[in-house]
């Protein structure tokens, strides 16, 4: 309760208390015990609410047939499974695709959304933009080679890699940057297409 003045007395301001939402149980409870014959007086007594709620619960239940509430029907979607299906195939086709991009062909295909309404469906597909990852670049030499080497050292001990010594390690960037750009990616997936080659030097013999 709030004090404020008001012709030079105090009064007190009651605040209400937020209702609680009434039970399913207690409204069917208040249904049966309504078409037993039973008064509203009585019936809110029992179950412990007002006179006016119950009155309010047994008008809904004539009226719908039943004493949930009504699925509420919220902000209209603003894309069809349609347009849904647009945007997938938009964002297959270049991986590398901005929203900015994707947003101006879905215009094309007919949609009216924003860069938000498009992050909001790549996400209810199971989409998400991701560091595109980095893989070497192997010919079939590569490969074999480093077969070879892995079979030839594959009953090696800790004690016999103790004795190895790594050198003359550098990092290289040939053809491109750090930066790779980033990926539509399905979330938790490996997948190939999220990820680009990486170039080195063929210092070692195993690279070459």
């Amino acid at each position: 309760m709030t004090p404020w003045r008001a012709a030079g007395r105090i009064r007190v301001a009651r605040t209400m208390a937020p209702t609680r939402e009434m039970s399913l149980e207690t409204k069917e409870r208040i249904v049966k015990l309504l078409e037993e014959g039973n008064s509203s007086r009585m019936v809110a007594k029992d179950v412990g609410c007002s006179q006016s709620a119950v009155s309010k619960i047994w008008t809904k239940y004539k009226q719908h047939g039943m004493v949930v509430k009504a699925k509420r029907t919220g902000r209209p979607r603003k894309t069809s499974k349609r347009q849904d299906k647009q945007l997938k195939a938009i964002s297959l086709e270049n991986r590398k695709s901005t929203t900015k991009q994707m947003k101006h062909k879905w215009e094309e295909a007919g949609a009216n959304v924003c860069d938000r309404t498009i992050r909001n469906r790549l996400k209810e597909m199971g989409f998400q933009y991701r560091k595109a990852k980095r893989k070497p670049s192997l010919t079939p030499k590569h490969k074999r080679t480093r077969l070879q080497w892995a079979k030839e050292r594959q009953s090696w001990t800790v004690d016999d890699w103790m004795k190895v010594i790594f050198s003359d390690e550098s990092r290289i960037c040939i053809g491109q940057g750090d930066d790779a750009g980033t990926f539509v990616c399905f979330i938790g997936a490996n997948d190939f297409k999220c990820s680009v080659d990486t170039l080195t030097s063929c210092r070692n013999p195993m690279e070459c």
